[in-house]
């Protein structure tokens, strides 16, 4: 197929999905900030609450292309826990983290969680223990697959978080796999630095300038696993603008562009690509109930650990590889706040391998509760 070709069918591609998007359902929302910790409350201190936050989620993966195969999740996520205001500034939060998928008789996972939050000031906080992580780190889909909210386990390291009227920033580790003498699995970590430059913020109109930077670590000295110690790189640089929009229904117009980049500095003999980029335009709509966008995903050997697995240039799940990838997307979501602490979400996600004339696409619909008790108050003496 020749350049002219291509383009014909990018541009062909992405006019059907603006013209059709109203009767779609979009990205991977989930509404995953459940799962994420608001700033302290300073009234609270001393407080005693147990908090039951659940996500109850349907979704289905048509995949039928060759770098992934189609899958159901049906299941939920509930964390059940308790939580102590120490100060004003300071809390412990402990309890558990279970999730079960349908048709299973037991929790398919379950985990410990242990959070110690330290608000330093208004601009700066730090976390350790289970950290506030996945979607929270706000990373392309491409470098963390945004699924991860309802599967994977939760997050434990460090984490430091500030925010300034210009810059919204995060510094974290994810210790994903930990290690003993003559253990034969790797040691696993995923290190992050991002950081969200707003050099334009006004009611009408924001421009904002993301970067994301993530290293993978996988190997560890004291283990006796065969493979080479890794070090994998992904990098993410943007642009979005945003055109706040005071109409009846249409509230936000929002465009930009992503550009990232990977590279393995260390054993590269385990993977298909050692370094590459891909790029990823962007435009969508937000009215009050729903929001959509069309892009397109060019990839030249890009590769992520962690990333959805059909914006890649070679497949950790299948061991597809092609070089060059051309991929038309469009994403629409509906989420609707029930109640204070219940809201529920329905998306829908498609994915057209323009140079395969392959469709792919995905749904699916959660609600999600967070219920926050306060069961008594009972200040430590100082």
């Amino acid at each position: 197929m020749n350049n002219e070709m291509k383009f014909k069918n990018i541009i062909l591609c992405i006019g059907l999905f603006l013209m059709s998007y109203t009767e779609s359902f979009s990205q991977d929302v989930y509404v995953s900030d459940v799962l994420h910790d608001s700033p302290l409350d300073t009234t609270r201190h001393g407080d005693v609450r147990l908090s039951l936050k659940t996500i109850a989620y349907f979704k289905n993966n048509e995949y039928f292309g060759e770098f992934a195969e189609g899958y159901t999740l049906p299941g939920y996520r509930f964390r059940p826990s308790l939580s102590y205001q120490f100060r004003p500034n300071v809390m412990l939060e402990v309890g558990t983290e279970m999730i079960q998928y349908g048709g299973t008789d037991k929790f398919d996972k379950v985990y410990p969680f242990l959070s110690a939050l330290w608000q330093v000031n208004s601009q700066f906080s730090v976390r350790l223990g289970n950290i506030d992580g996945t979607t929270r780190h706000r990373l392309h889909s491409a470098v963390l697959d945004p699924e991860r909210v309802l599967s994977s386990r939760p997050e434990t390291g460090a984490q430091v978080i500030w925010q300034t009227n210009k810059i919204d920033g995060e510094i974290w580790i994810d210790w994903q796999s930990f290690i003993k003498h003559g253990d034969t699995i790797p040691e696993r970590f995923m290190a992050g630095v991002r950081a969200d430059y707003s050099p334009v913020k006004k009611q009408s109109y924001s421009l904002f300038v993301p970067i994301r930077l993530t290293f993978n670590h996988i190997g560890g000295q004291i283990s006796d696993f065969p493979m080479p110690v890794q070090s994998i790189m992904n990098l993410q640089l943007g642009i979005k603008s945003i055109h706040n929009i005071e109409g009846a229904f249409l509230r936000e117009i929002n465009y930009g562009a992503d550009l990232l980049y990977f590279k393995v500095f260390n054993g590269g003999e385990a993977h298909r690509t050692t370094n590459g980029y891909a790029i990823n335009p962007e435009i969508g709509l937000k009215s009050t109930l729903i929001s959509a966008s069309v892009g397109y995903f060019y990839a030249d050997d890009y590769n992520s650990l962690h990333g959805m697995p059909l914006l890649t240039s070679s497949s950790r799940f299948t061991g597809a590889y092609r070089k060059i990838r051309n991929i038309a997307l469009a994403h629409i979501a509906l989420e609707k706040a029930i109640h204070r602490c219940v809201r529920f979400s329905l998306d829908f996600n498609a994915y057209h391998d323009i140079d395969k004339s392959q469709f792919d696409y995905s749904y699916g619909f959660a609600i999600a509760l967070s219920p926050n008790i306060k069961l008594t108050n009972a200040k430590i003496a100082e």
